[in-house]
């Protein structure tokens, strides 16, 4: 019979990562479905009895805030990705004046930290009357993933070869053709990774939705900590309730990333982003 073999070091250490991430996904799950009296009695041990209801009260607070920051975020990064792939391209494979100085002036939008425009912000969104509307997060966020999208896509299209780009327009292609028919079918793996990473950043937004949005329009950051505040019964906290609510909440994500992990993985892997 033959022995089992030992873990190597690198073998162990990388089980103790694991069992180490693993164990705050068993915590939440664990306690979804736990009462508050089972929660105040152990919150390692598995219940007796599971209380599913805990996801029907949770899915009845924060229903219409997701469907809220679905549309805010929805809307957001495929309009980020659209303005950013335009503006990329150009910077990447269009001659202009001043494009170097340009171009710098949006990377340099990467080194203002963002709760420094917050007031201004607040301010000029008050003026515009957009406040308690989607379109205040939805035209802030926009802006403000430009910089980034721009200086990773802008990245890419430099790595794309020039033979390509001289080929087709050698057949009489202009520049509206290849960006649409050579270059952003090339760069759906790299557009698929900075859209995970912006619908990340926008769906756990927390600051900004707080200051812009009433109950109304409320996204599911702000129904979370709401839910939290108010989730009590007899001086009991109901855990378990916003354990439920955590685990729908990153649903989504997880739904996400699932069918797009390839072209994600694809992304990080074409160099245009540095790991």
């Amino acid at each position: 019979m033959r022995l089992l073999r030992m873990p190597s070091l690198g073998q162990a250490i990388l089980i103790l990562f694991i069992v180490i991430t693993l164990l705050p996904i068993y915590f939440i799950l664990e306690n979804s479905v736990k009462t508050p009296i089972d929660f105040a009695a152990s919150t390692i041990n598995v219940p007796l009895h599971f209380e599913w209801s805990n996801y029907g009260t949770a899915w009845n607070k924060i229903d219409q805030s997701i469907l809220n920051t679905v549309i805010i975020v929805v809307v957001s990064v495929v309009l980020i990705l659209m303005f950013s792939a335009m503006s990329a391209y150009a910077f990447a494979k269009l001659k202009f004046p001043f494009r170097n100085i340009l171009f710098l002036l949006v990377f340099s939008l990467l080194l203002i930290p963002g709760f420094l425009t917050l007031i201004p912000l607040y301010l000029q969104i008050k003026k515009l009357g957009l406040s308690n509307s989607y379109w205040a997060l939805i035209l802030p966020y926009i802006a403000g993933g430009q910089a980034f999208t721009v200086f990773v896509l802008k990245t890419f299209f430099e790595q794309l070869s020039t033979e390509l780009f001289e080929s087709a327009r050698i057949d009489g292609a202009g520049n509206r053709i290849i960006f649409l028919r050579l270059v952003l079918p090339l760069s759906i793996p790299i557009c698929t990774t900075v859209g995970i990473m912006n619908v990340n950043g926008l769906w756990n937004d927390y600051l900004l939705p707080s200051l812009l949005l009433d109950q109304v329009h409320q996204t599911l950051t702000i129904a979370l900590v709401s839910f939290e505040a108010s989730a009590s019964n007899h001086g009991l906290s109901d855990y378990g309730g916003m354990m439920a609510a955590y685990i729908i909440a990153s649903i989504p994500l997880l739904i996400l990333f699932s069918l797009l992990m390839r072209n994600f993985v694809e992304g990080i892997s074409s160099g245009a982003i540095k790991m």
